[in-house]
């Protein structure tokens, strides 16, 4: 039934952009809006302010960042589709647009039929750090630990339903470990505390990574496909023996629903081009991302794969809607 529903989602998502009217000829001719759920200096943010930048001048029109913050993504998400499909507003999407319709009690909006997908431009991936104290150098070692010790190995992370504590569930799901989440309102609050001794395990995004590199925490494994240039000596978790255990969190450029094909088709052209620039990469890499481009048609199919994923996982990961 998945896969029906799967192809029926993509049929129709191809189909509604290959319809689209031609409306591109003098696109863009004036200022374009794009939206952040985000506040400012937020990885979001800066993933935003470089494509804007990057976007800005290929294009050759101004391209403002407007950061619109709260209900969970819901204010920006709700300012995008409430806007004419023109090219003239569009939006950095995440991960969180496949999990949230199956997290957060009453959230409204659908992750394919209120987007038009652009492209996708960057990935990262959740990193897995323990006290030191704590007698496990891998993350098998970990698993076992945490199997034995009473109570289990207490993780924290930025906040319920977010990327960081659902990488843990997926370790717990695949592994049978014993982790007990402690949630934090920030991910620096629960590093603090992991570097104290107050919990024995953190889920970090790579970019906060860098607070154990003086040795404060030890790093175990990162969730990624490969190895980050940034941790380049810590193993992934398909090398530690759980492949199936991949939390990736994703990136991209959206428009509103109905959004032209053309000027979709320009935009991903674009920034496609704005992704191979080696100093963008570079700043990207600093930032703990990495570029994983991948144009339209490939960028839907992925958001649909990526909904059907959580649809199933959520449930099984045990883990209450938020209000």
């Amino acid at each position: 039934m998945l896969r029906r529903r799967f192809g029926a989602l993509l049929t129709a998502a191809l189909f509604a952009l290959a319809a689209a009217p031609v409306q591109a000829e003098d696109y863009p001719s004036r200022p374009i809006k794009l939206l952040v759920h985000t506040a400012p200096g937020s990885l979001v943010d800066v993933l935003g302010r470089l494509i804007a930048q990057g976007l800005s001048e290929r294009l050759g029109q101004t391209i403002v960042v407007d950061n619109r913050t709260g209900a969970m993504t819901q204010i920006a998400v709700e300012a995008l589709v409430r806007s004419p499909p023109d090219g003239y507003t569009l939006m950095i999407n995440t991960s969180e647009a496949t999990m949230l319709p199956f997290l957060k009690k009453g959230y409204q909006y659908d992750p394919i039929k209120d987007f038009t997908p652009v492209a996708l431009a960057v990935t990262s991936w959740t990193v897995f750090a323990i006290n030191p104290k704590v007698p496990a150098n891998t993350l098998a070692e970990l698993v076992a630990y945490s199997k034995t010790h009473p109570g289990g190995v207490r993780y924290g992370s930025g906040g319920i339903g977010g990327v960081l504590h659902i990488a843990v569930e997926m370790l717990k799901l695949r592994s049978g470990g014993n982790f007990v989440h402690v949630p934090y309102r920030g991910g620096a609050q629960a590093a603090t505390d992991a570097i104290s001794g107050q919990i024995e395990m953190v889920s970090m995004g790579l970019a906060s990574s860098r607070v154990a590199a003086n040795g404060q925490l030890r790093i175990l494994a990162q969730t990624g496909p490969r190895r980050h240039p940034m941790l380049s000596d810590v193993p992934t978790t398909t090398e530690a023996g759980l492949p199936d255990v991949q939390m990736e969190t994703w990136f991209g450029l959206v428009g509103p629903p109905g959004m032209p094909g053309p000027i979709t088709a320009r935009l991903a052209r674009e920034l496609d081009v704005v992704l191979k620039d080696p100093a963008l990469q570079d700043k990207l890499a600093k930032a703990g991302l990495a570029v994983d481009y991948k144009a339209t048609t490939e960028f839907t199919a992925f958001m649909l794969g990526d909904t059907l994923k959580w649809q199933m996982l959520l449930p099984r990961m045990g883990i209450s809607q938020i209000e």
